[in-house]
């Protein structure tokens, strides 16, 4: 659903604005590898669609890093794929090595990350609260296993204990980190250093933040890297880790078809009534395509056809008018001997050379036989009006129709089975959250 929250640019204090710039580290006369430290920080990020057709700047796009190994997301008509910053909701984090589940709030307003540390008091709760330490990052042992997972809704306590207890689930579902290999995740799926941050992630800015109106729709503050860069204990061992979120690209997807439904609704309003009059004036006066197929080259083009049928509707008005002065002479009594120079037949010779193809002796007869009918409309008008605004009809409606085949490709994409996106079916108010997000 569309957030209303105000979206500002969210700048890093001065204190984080050094320490993006210098090591935390204290120099000494020993270098000391930065994967030996205790613990490595990990800044989680979500996979999400880049720029839509109605961001304020459509073309300047962030795709993913081509050096970088991603998830194999399925490709779109309409969109491509980014990172960005989480939204509000909460990530998991499964802990191979100490066998832990631990959960933590996402404020997309701050980019916080709270944990909630559990309780007995917790325990078979669907809605868990805390006040546990509240980071930008996330820092655990570089000796553990991680599995890590975003989710827009706190998962239910029945989901909490499938993850915990089928390694197989964790596996198909949540993103594996073993932090005794940092070095080498760094070329792994889903994970870059976390000095690319501000290039890899498209609402995450170098310097600082600017606020340009990018993404507006969600409403996320723009931030700057040394937010993140300026607080993590060591910068040269940190990384980010991309997670999915389905449910945010469907929702963002969702919010698109409902720009593009809305855009064809508003033309059509102003515009369709005297598009379909036209329409019917060229299908019963003007030639038809019914006889014979189009030629290749206009075939998928709307304003190449109407531009090949006023073509050959302005030949068979030549034909006409050569007819007339044939029978009755021109007006300067010139004789039928005189006219060896027939425009028509420079005019076939063109149609020929610009699409491959004349029309025939049955086509001419057909347009002849509704002379009566264009006497009492304005043919030539009613052309040059589908010209100039059937192609826009029908790009908003392909835009529309290549929207809604991006919600059913992902769709297939994720399956039937709930539980990849962390909802749980038996809870009513994650069970109203997907419906809502499904029939956005």
């Amino acid at each position: 659903m569309q957030r209303t929250r105000p979206m500002t640019a969210k700048s890093a204090t001065l204190q984080q604005r050094r320490a993006a710039r210098f090591d935390k580290t204290p120099a000494s006369d020993t270098s000391v590898c930065p994967f030996k430290g205790s613990d490595i920080a990990i800044v989680p990020v979500r996979y999400a669609l880049d720029r839509s057709r109605y961001d304020v700047d459509p073309a300047r796009l962030t795709p993913l890093p081509a050096h970088g190994k991603w998830s194999a997301l399925p490709a779109l008509k309409t969109r491509s794929y980014t990172l960005r910053q989480l939204d509000d909701g909460y990530v998991y984090v499964f802990d191979e090595t100490a066998g832990t589940l631990h959960e933590y709030v996402v404020s997309a307003s701050d980019t916080s990350l709270k944990r909630i540390v559990w309780t007995e008091a917790h325990r078979g709760q669907d809605v868990r609260t805390g006040s546990g330490e509240t980071r930008p990052y996330l820092l655990y042992p570089r000796k553990n296993h991680l599995h890590l997972a975003y989710s827009s809704v706190q998962w239910t306590w029945r989901i909490c204990e499938h993850m915990r207890s089928h390694a197989e689930s964790r596996a198909r579902w949540m993103k594996s980190l073993d932090l005794t290999r940092a070095r080498a995740e760094f070329n792994k799926p889903d994970t870059l250093h976390l000095l690319e941050l501000a290039t890899a992630v498209a609402d995450i800015d170098q310097g600082t933040a600017v606020d340009d109106n990018r993404f507006a729709d969600s409403a996320i503050p723009v931030v700057e890297e040394a937010y993140w860069l300026g607080s993590v204990p060591d910068k040269a061992s940190s990384l980010l880790i991309a997670l999915d979120d389905h449910l945010r690209v469907l929702n963002d997807l969702g919010l698109q078809l409902a720009g593009d439904q809305a855009a064809l609704r508003v033309w059509q309003q102003e515009h369709e009534h005297k598009l379909q009059i036209a329409q019917t004036v060229t299908q019963l006066c003007g030639a038809r395509t019914e006889t014979h197929p189009l030629p290749a080259a206009v075939r998928d083009d709307s304003a190449g056809t109407q531009k090949y049928l006023s073509d050959l509707e302005a030949y068979f008005e030549q034909l006409d008018q050569e007819e007339m002065l044939l029978m009755h002479g021109n007006a300067q009594g010139s004789s039928p001997a005189t006219l060896h120079i027939l425009q028509s037949a420079e005019m076939r010779r063109s149609l020929q050379a610009r699409y491959g193809q004349t029309p025939s002796a049955e086509d001419i007869k057909d347009w002849q036989a509704r002379e009566k009918w264009r006497r009492e409309v304005d043919l030539k008008g009613a052309r040059d009006h589908l010209r100039q605004h059937l192609p826009t009809s029908e790009t908003l409606l392909q835009q529309v129709r290549d929207t809604q085949a991006d919600l059913q490709t992902l769709a297939e994409h994720l399956g039937n089975d709930p539980l990849r996106l962390f909802v749980d079916t038996c809870n009513p108010s994650n069970l109203l959250y997907l419906q809502t997000v499904m029939t956005h």
